[in-house]
């Protein structure tokens, strides 16, 4: 999974500062250069409709936002002491998710805030991160939840035994490289719903057994194909029973990041994100990396 650069979308609101803040330790991490985007659109927002009639010509309106982006990206990366990271700004013109998306394509890492607002027209809204979650070519961060005082040292990673979670395991795996952090491999696993037949609890023993063995086997598994060593100190198996998305919303508290995969076994399909990413997107209390599928696993489908 290489990843050439990281791209941000900022708008000037402090959800996308935090989503800057967040891809400049990342980028300094991995030694790569932070692109910060801002996607501008016309609004009918009465001070931007004077703002512009003020305007003798769109070079003069794209030179003065160019400026105000630059300024206010260079003004966040003193505050946070990151004048070390090669990080630049551009202007686009169009839909924040297209462009954004667009922007990056397969082979960077785009990260959004969560919501935004921001003092720029075209601010990124909390529907934008889903969207770019949804429909991006490669990796998504989402940065959302409180920023702790001092790195948690935990990466939580979901697999259940898919291409995708293969590929999210590896990602997550390269992440707690970089931040010195333990990898949490997540696999859940629940009982079948035997509907008019009874119900899961009145499985007898062994076949619940049964069940909770296989979904070890799948676990251990994933590990394998996804090359990471079980028996390293800083890494954690967790088997748990229970539904994906609530095991890894109560996996990640205080964690530094939660990874999952666009979708897994769960979805049909041609799902582009799959339930336990949205849920993970919008619910999680850190920030949350959704790996995209390559070519090769939609075609497996």
């Amino acid at each position: 999974m290489t990843v050439t650069d990281v791209v941000v979308g900022f708008d000037d609101s402090p959800p996308s500062e935090e989503a800057l803040c967040w891809a400049l330790e990342d980028g300094r991490l991995r030694n790569l250069p932070v692109r910060a985007v801002n996607v501008w659109h016309p609004s009918e927002d009465p001070r931007e409709v004077e703002r512009l009639s003020a305007l003798t010509s769109v070079a003069e309106l794209r030179a003065g936002l160019e400026d105000e982006v630059a300024s206010s990206v260079r003004a966040v990366a003193e505050r946070v002491r990151a004048t070390d990271v090669a990080v630049t700004s551009q202007v686009r013109y169009g839909h924040p998710v297209r462009e954004l998306t667009r922007t990056a394509g397969a082979e960077s890492l785009l990260v959004v805030g969560s919501r935004g607002r921001g003092t720029f027209t075209g601010s990124l809204l909390g529907s934008v991160s889903q969207g770019c979650a949804q429909y991006a070519q490669g990796t998504v961060v989402v940065v959302r939840g409180r920023r702790p005082d001092a790195a948690a040292g935990r990466v939580v990673v979901g697999v259940d035994g898919s291409d995708r979670s293969v590929r999210a395991l590896r990602f997550a795996a390269d992440e707690a490289r970089v931040r010195g952090a333990v990898l949490q491999v997540v696999h859940a696993w629940t009982l079948p719903y035997l509907g008019f037949a009874g119900r899961s609890g009145a499985l007898p023993q062994d076949a619940i057994d049964e069940v909770a063995a296989r979904a070890g086997e799948t676990l251990r598994d994933t590990m394998h194909r996804g090359s990471v060593d079980a028996t390293r100190p800083d890494v954690q198996m967790w088997l748990v029973e229970g539904l994906p998305h609530l095991s890894l919303l109560e996996a990640a508290g205080q964690a530094d990041l939660l990874v999952v995969g666009s979708r897994g076994y769960g979805g049909w399909k041609g799902l582009l994100m799959g339930s336990v990413s949205a849920h993970c997107i919008t619910q999680s209390p850190c920030p949350v990396a959704v790996v995209r599928a390559d070519d090769a696993d939609d075609a497996d489908d």
